[in-house]
Formats: C-alpha cells, sequence, structure tokens
C-alpha cells in the first residue's frame, strides 16, 4: 500500500494553527519567533507520529542550502577515490552535511549534464575531478558561482579556482631517483594516454629523467576507455616483448601497475630478478603481493582533510570574498621488495 503523502499545510489544518507556525518549527526557528513551548512540543509530537519527513528539494529550493556537497570523480569504484570519498563522508556528517558521490567516466558530456542537475538541485558546493576535454568556460563560471567548485587530484591551469592535488612530479621524481641510485638505466614508462594535470607531470618527470640520464625515452600511452580491456594486455605484452633490455618499469597509475604484472608474469619477466618495478599510488594489494610492490603513497588524509575543510571555508565565507585555496600535498615512497636491485652478475 502506498504511503500517505503529508504537507505543511495538511498539518497545519489538522492541529489548527498557520502554516508559518508549523513552518518555523519544522526549521528550528520556533523560538526566535516566540512561539511557545507547549505548542513546539504538539507540532512536534504530531510530526513524530504519522512519519513527516521534509522534501530535501523543496527545501534545498526554499532556502538556497541543502547540505549536501557533490563529489564527482572519474570512477568511484577506484579505490582511491572511494577512500577519500568515505573520509569526506564521514567529515562532513560531523558538520551536519551528506555527501552525494558520482562518476563521470571521464567524459566532459555527462560531467556537464550532471553539473546541471545538481546545480537544479542547489548542492551546497562540488569536489570535482575534471575529465579531459572539460569546457574550460563552464569551470570558470562554476569557480565563480555562489555555491563553491573546488578540484580534486587535477586542476586546469587557465582557471584561477581552488584546488587540493598533490606534487605529481616530485612524486613520480622519488621513484625514477630510486631506480637511478639502484644503478639502473634502461627504464620504461607506463602511462594513461591523457594530458591532465597530473599525468602530464608524472610524464614530465620521467622525460626530464631521460633527457638528464641522456636515456631514450620509451613510454607506453594505454588509452583511458580500454585500460582494463584485453586489448590493453595485448598492447602491453607487445611493449614488454619489444623492450627486453629494460631494467625498471615505472607504471604511471596502480591499476596499471596490477594489469602490467599480471602480464609480466605471464611472459615469464622476473620481479624485480628480471625487472624492477614501481607503481604511483599505493595499493592494500601491493604490501601482500608476490613480491611487494613499491610505490607512490598519496597522503589520504591529508587530501581529505585539505578538501573537507577548503569547502567550509568557502561555503561560510561571503561570495565576494572568497578567494582560491590552492593546496599542493607532498606524495612520499613506500619502498618494498618489487624495486629491489637484485640481478645476477652477467
Amino acid at each position: 500500500m502506498q504511503r500517505k503523502k503529508h504537507s505543511i499545510k495538511a498539518i497545519a489544518k489538522e492541529l489548527n494553527i498557520s502554516v508559518t507556525t508549523v513552518s518555523f518549527v519544522l526549521n528550528g526557528k520556533a523560538e526566535e519567533n516566540r512561539i511557545s513551548q507547549k505548542l513546539i512540543d504538539k507540532v512536534q509530537a504530531y510530526v513524530k507520529k504519522i512519519g513527516y519527513r521534509p522534501s530535501q528539494l523543496a527545501k534545498s529550493l526554499r532556502t538556497g542550502k541543502s547540505n549536501i556537497i557533490v563529489f564527482m570523480v572519474e570512477d568511484i569504484s577506484n579505490p582511491f577515490f572511494a577512500t577519500i570519498a568515505k573520509m569526506i563522508e564521514d567529515r562532513a556528517f560531523l558538520d551536519g552535511y551528506k555527501i552525494i558521490y558520482t562518476s563521470t567516466n571521464n567524459d566532459p558530456e555527462k560531467t556537464i549534464g550532471l553539473l546541471s542537475m545538481f546545480r537544479d538541485l542547489q548542492v551546497d558546493g562540488y569536489i570535482l575531478t575534471p575529465p579531459v576535454g572539460m569546457d574550460i568556460n563552464l569551470i570558470e563560471e562554476l569557480s565563480k558561482d555562489r555555491n563553491p567548485l573546488i578540484l580534486f587530484d587535477r586542476y586546469i591551469p587557465e582557471v584561477d579556482c581552488s584546488y587540493v592535488v598533490i606534487d605529481n612530479y616530485q612524486g613520480a621524481k622519488q621513484g625514477l631517483d630510486l631506480f637511478l641510485k639502484n644503478g639502473l638505466k634502461e627504464i620504461g614508462f607506463v602511462t594513461i594516454d591523457s594530458d591532465q594535470s597530473q599525468m602530464h607531470d608524472r610524464r614530465e618527470a620521467y622525460e626530464e629523467m631521460c633527457k638528464a640520464e641522456n636515456q631514450k625515452e620509451r613510454i607506453l600511452k594505454i588509452p583511458f576507455d580500454t585500460y582494463s580491456s584485453q586489448q590493453t594486455e595485448e598492447v602491453m605484452e607487445d611493449y614488454f616483448k619489444s623492450n627486453r633490455d629494460l631494467e625498471a618499469v615505472f607504471f604511471a597509475t596502480n591499476y596499471l601497475a596490477m594489469k602490467g604484472m599480471q602480464v609480466l608474469k605471464q611472459l615469464k619477466i622476473k620481479i624485480p630478478d628480471d625487472l624492477s618495478v614501481i607503481a604511483f599510488d599505493d595499493n592494500e594489494f601491493f604490501k601482500f603481493n608476490t613480491p611487494s610492490v613499491t610505490s607512490i603513497v598519496q597522503p589520504k588524509d591529508e587530501i581529505a582533510q585539505g578538501l573537507i575543510q577548503s569547502m567550509f571555508k568557502l561555503i561560510n565565507t561571503e561570495q565576494e570574498e572568497r578567494s582560491a585555496t590552492k593546496i599542493v600535498l607532498q606524495a612520499s615512497l613506500k619502498e618494498r621488495e618489487s624495486s629491489n636491485k637484485n640481478r645476477s652478475a652477467g
């Protein structure tokens, strides 16, 4: 049986009081409007009895405030994004806010549609990992909107917008420097075919290392929309077969590393005896893999803290007084077995 819907108007009629009085009680404004405690108790008791729940949409349209923050990333199932999302959710809840998660699939058109919907719902703020090809003018417009926008994981240099990112160049350089310290020169680089800021900075660290060491660049770029497919396995297999002299390989993401190590196992290339491996972005799997995997660790707790603190600061600052909050955090190197220099002589 369909549950009966209640309205403020119906509640007021049933209790023989004004709609305004009911509204003040439900919105926590009864005392400031000098409504008696007896009447407050009466309304609250009746509302509890009938199980009334105010419409969140109607409330946000009426007040311009929803106590909802949107977290939009390319893939919410990615462990990195999922961990950050949970941390943000826990912190936001303490301040009376809820988080809506959604995946953009790195699709600009889908992202624009989602943003349009959330703007209509008058959410209080957006945390966004902008996809490749995202309309810069729209990002610029959102950054000046009444409800603040913070970019996460990547930024857009052309737009003066709040963001929380890590120093991807320095993070990648730490791993590459470890290879060099271990006497490894023939180093490959496997990445996603993307010029997003975070991927660009990781690749730039590799390109500059090759230039400084007078080494040939050996970069494999995997299309974003195929990285989990059989096609990617085949491309990686060809890459490793064509570069048998590689001494080390740096994977620009953890999911590429997992796929790559699967391919290396199939090719009977042993880690680290035949090939040293480092992955950007740590993963629980890496601790227990055999061998365990050296990785660049992103400071997830600091990222989540930076995002939610920046968001609340912007929400609680008058629009005309806001300024872009730009946070760049440092990654760290977690050295494990996969990067050990363990070559047999000759």
